[in-house]
């Protein structure tokens, strides 16, 4: 909402540039970065919650294969074969990275206040 209240859409508005033109025009693109980066934030919070609850046992049942229930059923034979559990957990830690590195290089490469 705060872009609304730029400058340049006010002046916009003011040489009589239609609506739909402000929003696709100016509007838009001063949004869709930030709007790109809490969707990739949110999927990897999605994907921690998800992993954490079937872990806890209040996911998915446990035929069905999480990276949660992987790890709740590796506890067993940690002492024996770590990797086991090692491997999801790793598979999780870099999935979340990969999806936070994301959302950020999308967003350099789409924000327009970063352009030169």
């Amino acid at each position: 909402l705060s872009v609304v209240a730029q400058e340049y859409i006010v002046a916009a508005q003011a040489l009589g540039s239609p609506r739909w033109r402000l929003i696709l025009r100016t509007v838009l693109p001063n949004c869709l970065s930030v709007v790109v980066v809490q969707l990739s934030l949110y999927f990897a919070e999605v994907l921690l919650a998800e992993a954490a609850l079937s872990f806890l046992g209040l996911g998915e049942p446990p035929p069905t294969p999480t990276w949660g229930n992987i790890l709740q059923d590796s506890q067993k034979y940690i002492r024996n074969a770590p990797w086991i559990a090692i491997f999801p957990g790793c598979a999780i830690a870099v999935s979340v990275l990969g999806l936070n590195l994301f959302g950020d290089a999308v967003r350099d490469a789409m924000d327009p206040r970063l352009r030169t």
